[in-house]
């Protein structure tokens, strides 16, 4: 690889600032899918009522309809929000995308949580939030982890979604290695997907470690 190549990629300024953004986005995405993803995952492993297979399909369904479809939609009301081009308006739509991926992870972790757990913490005068945190998250924590590295995962993979609302004014790390890609700068596009990958890779690692250092914590 031409290591001139490198140099260029590395000393500009678009790379690092490429960086930022896919980070905030990431985080928000993270912070958006954990807020209501959470709940909508306990609900749905532990209730059973009428309409539970409707909601079920709701919860799919930004998988079924074309990315195109749902994207262009999803823009006209954004507009009108004065959220196109802002990095919040990128992270909603890629909660969008993550969010069914989140939910059936986190779904599976709660399916094997017992209740009386959380009874206890009740009775012992935990408040919600306590409970979630030294309680269930501890027990459930592999599904968290499943769950927050896909939000990851296939939040850095959007380009096209992030293109129509960022108005290709939000540069992700995407956004910016694509034209390399695409216009025959192999080169650099093989720089930057290197940084992609690595990126990706660091990111997912760093979640990890993070939940799991809570979870240990929690065990001692």
């Amino acid at each position: 690889m031409n290591f001139k190549m490198w140099k260029y990629v590395l000393n500009s300024g678009k790379t690092y600032d490429s960086l930022l953004t896919t980070l905030l986005i990431v985080i928000l995405t993270m912070f958006i899918n954990f807020i209501i993803g959470t709940p909508i995952a306990s609900f749905m492993a532990r209730e059973n009522f009428r309409g539970k297979k409707f909601i079920e399909f709701l919860i799919i369904l930004p998988l079924i309809i074309p990315t195109m479809v749902s994207t262009m939609g999803i823009q006209f009301a954004f507009i009108k929000l004065n959220l196109i081009e802002t990095i919040l308006g990128v992270a909603i739509v890629h909660s969008v995308t993550t969010m069914p991926y989140y939910i059936q992870s986190m779904r599976a972790g709660y399916v094997t949580l017992n209740k009386d757990y959380i009874n206890l913490g009740k009775v012992l005068g935990a408040d919600a939030m306590e409970r979630f945190f030294k309680i269930t998250l501890p027990i459930i924590y592999p599904s968290f982890l499943v769950g927050m590295s896909l939000v990851i995962v296939i939040s850095l993979a959007q380009y096209l979604v992030t293109f129509i609302i960022g108005g290709g004014q939000i540069m992700t790390l995407p956004i910016l290695m694509m034209p390399y890609l695409v216009d025959g700068g192999v080169t650099n596009g093989t720089v930057y997907s290197v940084i992609y990958v690595s990126f990706t890779y660091l990111l997912v690692l760093l979640v990890n470690l993070i939940i799991k250092n809570i979870y240990r914590k929690r065990e001692q």
